[in-house]
């Protein structure tokens, strides 16, 4: 369940980065790419700064 609302959000985000980029004169390509890359650099500073779990038993 949680993988699917995830991926409904991750899609609602790249379609409304295209439309954010073609009201600032880019291509959809341009708008996909650019959410897309502010996607991952987000998902790779909350990956490396985010406090880790450690198992403990």
């Amino acid at each position: 369940m949680h993988f699917g609302i995830g991926l409904l959000a991750v899609l609602t985000a790249l379609l409304a980065g295209a439309v954010i980029g073609r009201l600032f004169g880019l291509s959809v390509g341009q708008g996909l790419y650019l959410t897309a890359l502010a996607l991952a650099v987000m998902g790779c500073l909350i990956g490396r700064y985010s406090p880790r779990r450690e198992n403990r038993q």
